[in-house]
């Protein structure tokens, strides 16, 4: 993955954690599922990412959320919801509305 690919993932995440917490719906993991699915799906559909660079970009999304929890999650488990964000083909526009307003 490029940097510029990688910081354009950190910024939509940050860009939507801001969102969720200003709009008091909170950044739960269930949240940040939904919203890394339909980004990664989106980024794949608009051909800013590769099949190949899936897994990477899941785990960029993951690190930050962790980084956002205290570094809590272990390395092992991040692999696991890497795993379970790039397993699902859906994407839910109405979670990637506030990163493109």
């Amino acid at each position: 993955m490029t940097v510029q690919r990688t910081e354009l993932a950190i910024q939509d995440f940050e860009k939507f954690m801001r969102y969720a917490i200003q709009h008091e719906q909170g950044f739960s993991f269930d949240i940040f599922v939904s919203f890394s699915t339909s980004l990664i799906n989106f980024y794949q559909g608009s051909d800013l990412i590769k099949e190949s660079e899936r897994m990477d970009t899941a785990l960029i999304l993951s690190k930050a959320f962790n980084a956002g929890m205290g570094n809590r999650i272990s390395a092992e488990d991040l692999e696991e919801i890497a795993t379970l964000i790039i397993s699902d083909r859906t994407i839910d526009y109405s979670v990637l509305n506030p990163i493109f307003a």
